[in-house]
């Protein structure tokens, strides 16, 4: 599949299909990819697809949407609901954008992988056997049982592989969805909890928060050309970041809980900003909060999994239940 990724992207690069590829390359160690924006065939050789090319690259998109060039851009079933988050709120139009589609057996926990690869390994290749990755580095091969060692959103996997790809990449592969496997199974635990607790709870892991924005930053639903954060600060002072930032507890809940009802019906639960945040604040349980009440109050699915469909607080049906009345 890496090969099929590297000849499409130069097909693409040398016929004019595209100006640029977005995929992602080599990182710093043998469990990291990073990024990479090809825009010639050169560049294209370096592209890579392995259980670590975890991030979703759709966001990148928003960079060039003043542009009028086509723009490739690798993706996985789940970040395909990406695309269609941008498409549906008329972020990026999807006739500029060619979807490289990279069937997906899920992506592994990079602490983990480390840990069994040692940290001075250089990854050569990587066999995908269905119940388990094969890892083959300079350090020798080793096995990882993917019940064991793949990110906890892959084991509530919707779609593995994107459903309208204009390009598929490779032969299609299991899906690693865990049977049975609750993804609102954190939530109901938070939701047990008595007022008092679920008050200490979120105070201990915001008060941790640092308002650097990562997460509103790698999230395709927060998609605004500017963010109301910033806009508290008077145009004569917006050189002084610090101001906008202030950490108190109250100014951060005000942060995570404003941006949480933001991305309300729109959230593709992708994980991006769980995996970015730089003090291991878990994301995932405030939005997936959201994800449960709109599937039990509106029995829709996960946003984002085809382009057609409206998000749900952007439509209105008289079969909804109505408990707020």
């Amino acid at each position: 599949m890496q090969d099929d990724l590297r000849r499409e992207a130069a097909r693409l690069l040398e016929s004019g299909d595209a100006a640029m590829v977005i995929a992602w390359e080599e990182g710093s160690d043998a469990a990291r990819t990073a990024p990479a924006f090809a825009v010639s065939p050169a560049e294209a050789a370096g592209l890579v697809w392995n259980p670590f090319c975890v991030p979703n690259l759709v966001k990148y998109l928003l960079d060039y949407r003043y542009e009028d060039t086509k723009i490739a851009v690798a993706v996985k079933g789940c970040d395909e609901r990406a695309v269609n988050r941008l498409v549906q709120d008329r972020q990026f139009p999807r006739e500029r954008i060619v979807v490289l589609g990279l069937p997906c057996g899920g992506m592994l926990d990079r602490g983990k992988t480390l840990a069994a690869l040692g940290p001075r390994a250089r990854l050569n290749g990587v066999e995908d056997r269905g119940e388990a990755f094969v890892l083959v580095s300079d350090q020798g091969e080793v096995t990882l049982p993917k019940e064991e060692y793949l990110l906890e959103k892959c084991l509530t996997c919707v779609r593995n592989a994107p459903a309208r790809a204009d390009v598929t990449l490779g032969p299609g592969v299991s899906n690693p969805a865990r049977p049975g496997c609750d993804p609102f199974a954190p939530v109901r635990e938070l939701e047990a909890l008595s007022p008092a607790e679920k008050s200490a709870y979120w105070d201990g892991q915001f008060s941790r928060c640092l308002r650097c924005y990562a997460c509103r930053n790698v999230c395709p639903a927060c998609n605004c050309k500017e963010c109301s954060f910033e806009q508290a600060v008077p145009g004569w002072q917006q050189g002084a970041g610090w101001i906008s930032k202030n950490t108190s507890l109250a100014e951060n809940y005000t942060f995570h809980l404003i941006r949480m009802f933001d991305v309300a019906g729109r959230c593709i639960d992708c994980g991006e900003c769980e995996r970015v945040c730089p003090v291991g604040i878990p994301l995932s349980k405030l939005y997936r909060k959201v994800l449960k009440d709109a599937a039990e109050l509106f029995a829709v699915p996960t946003p984002g999994l085809t382009a057609e469909e409206i998000p749900v607080l952007g439509s209105y049906s008289p079969e909804d239940k109505e408990e707020f009345m």
